[in-house]
């Protein structure tokens, strides 16, 4: 089951990032799919699976966010909701080209850090 549920999240994760990748680039190019509400209904549906996927990973592992062991877990959750606003102001058409391209690289920063947290499970901003 922890296998199973740990390279769901790894691919949903990917395919978010690759979708947010293209709908950023076909949001710059004027892209007919650009205007097409599906593809961000796709990738919102895959943030918020990657979220239950990565809840379940926490049930099942009995991981406390808010003990001093668990408190990466706690700020990858932080990191998650932080990526997911700056996803919004990349893709938002009525926000400043400026304010776009911040997001776009703002939002690649935090999946690299969430994907550091992940992989060392050292809280580094929550450090108690």
């Amino acid at each position: 089951m922890y296998g199973f549920l740990k390279h769901t999240h790894l691919t949903l994760i990917l395919i978010a990032v690759i979708f947010f990748i293209v709908n950023f680039y076909w949001l710059k190019t004027n892209h007919k799919n650009a205007q097409n509400p599906l593809f961000k209904k796709i990738l919102l549906h895959t943030h918020l699976t990657i979220f239950v996927l990565g809840a379940g990973l926490i049930w099942l592992l009995q991981i406390n966010p808010f003990e001093t062991s668990g408190y990466w877990v706690l700020e990858k959750a932080i990191a998650f909701a932080v990526y997911i606003v700056m996803v919004k102001n990349a893709l938002s058409e009525n926000k400043p080209t400026k304010l776009q391209y911040i997001s776009f690289l703002g939002a690649l920063g935090w999946i690299v850090y969430i994907g550091k947290l992940a992989i060392s499970k050292q809280a580094i901003l929550l450090v108690g």
